[in-house]
């Protein structure tokens, strides 16, 4: 067994944090982060664990797409006065979750799936279903996401389990979910920030004749748009983004406008607002009548006072981006133009046409009918021994990159 791990040690990540604090000053200091200093480890030719309990299967990966997430943990960003902190948590975090695998080995007990069947990882966060526990009430509802045993212990202490970013892993069936015949192993590789960007506009659907603002481009931002025009074709749909590339691709995926020059005009101007006022300093200004709804798929300090700053009345602000510690922004719009915050948490269940269905079968739904499109998403491919390649070159992201992807295989 080969797999990539978050290792948590403390020594390790508060070294790893310095490193990051000082790069913006000392670009050298990045290539610290590739060395043993990271709390990022691979480890290699480790015997494959046996499964605990027949309810178990061993996956072998295909491909897993690098994530936000997964630079997080190479970045060790999560803040040491942020919620996650108190919340224990095992020695080993493993690396990918956007992952296309094949079944080699179930369980006696295991009926959702048989050997040769392809899956990807569904409940990757610390729950119910990955810690193989008796389900809590939003496990059991489906919305995973949101689990209330997040800080129990597992119902096995493994010392070894694996995730994406390796040649196998083993797992709880109810883990898992089934990839269609009809997909790609490419296109499965998309099927989880698809869940991403879909669950977040069904998570409080935009309303016809809305105008629309979203914040960032990447990935995730991109498919927000698609998502949007899904679900409300009669919206107007404005993009912040300054690189070409991905302002082409979300035009292509259904954006209507690009915000250009000064923000706060262009989004005044956009939507028939007020003047823009000026404060003492020369980045404190404000207007009123800003769009009805913002997706921030940036986040941060800068993001979130600029999102709510430009929202009208009552508009609704979709909290989407984040950087897994506390940030500071100006709150003030929020209780004076009684703005609506809604937090965005990965992917659960899904009410869509009278249905409820997990946010992984309605993707594939979309994808396999044509309604949602993954093309050109991925634009590299990197081995899996080549890792810290590929995060070196997510670090650096530049203009042709949107999807990475490591080749497990």
């Amino acid at each position: 067994m080969k797999t990539i791990y978050f290792d948590k040690d403390i020594p390790r990540i508060l070294a790893t944090k310095g490193v990051v604090s000082v790069s913006k000053k000392i670009k050298k200091a990045n290539k610290l982060l590739y060395t043993n200093l990271s709390a990022v480890k691979y480890a290699k030719d480790i015997p494959d664990p046996p499964l605990p309990a027949d309810n178990w299967v061993r996956v072998r990966n295909i491909a897993c797409g690098l994530c936000g997430t997964d630079m997080s943990f190479f970045r060790a960003t999560t803040g040491t006065d942020s919620a996650f902190e108190p919340i224990p948590a095992s020695k080993k975090t493993y690396l990918g979750h956007e992952n296309v695998g094949r079944v080699v080995e179930v369980g006696k007990a295991v009926t959702d799936f048989k050997v040769g069947d392809r899956v990807g990882i569904r409940a990757y966060m610390s729950g119910c279903d990955n810690k193989d526990l008796p389900r809590c009430r939003y496990c059991q509802e489906g919305n995973y996401n949101l689990c209330l045993n997040y800080g129990a212990k597992p119902r096995f202490d493994l010392e070894w389990v694996g995730a994406g970013w390796g040649d196998t892993f083993i797992a709880p069936q109810q883990q898992l979910y089934r990839i269609y015949d009809e997909l790609s192993d490419e296109q499965a590789t998309m099927i989880e920030p698809a869940c991403v960007s879909i669950h977040a506009v069904l998570r409080d659907p935009p309303r016809k004749g809305e105008k629309i603002l979203v914040m960032g481009c990447g990935t995730i931002g991109l498919g927000v748009v698609q998502a949007i025009k899904v679900v409300q074709p009669e919206t107007e749909v404005w993009i912040l983004e300054r690189v070409k590339t991905k302002i082409d691709f979300a035009m292509r995926l259904g954006a209507d406008h690009v915000l250009k020059g000064d923000i706060l005009q262009a989004a005044s101007d956009a939507c028939g607002g007020s003047e823009v006022y000026q404060g003492m300093s020369k980045k404190n200004r404000y207007f009123f009548g800003g769009f009805d709804r913002v997706y921030d798929c940036i986040g941060g300090d800068w993001a979130n006072t600029t999102a709510c700053r430009l929202l009208a009345p009552r508009g609704v602000m979709m909290k989407i981006g984040h950087h897994m510690c506390p940030i500071r922004y100006d709150e003030s719009p929020v209780w004076w133009q009684e703005l609506t915050l809604v937090g965005v948490d990965a992917h659960g269940m899904e009410e869509w046409e009278g249905r409820k269905l997990y946010t992984f079968d309605l993707v594939q739904e979309w994808i396999r009918d044509g309604k949602y499109s993954v093309d050109g998403f991925v634009t590299n491919h990197f081995k899996l021994d080549d890792y810290k390649a590929a995060m070196e070159l997510a670090l650096r992201n530049p203009p042709d990159v949107v999807k990475i992807v490591i080749d497990c295989q």
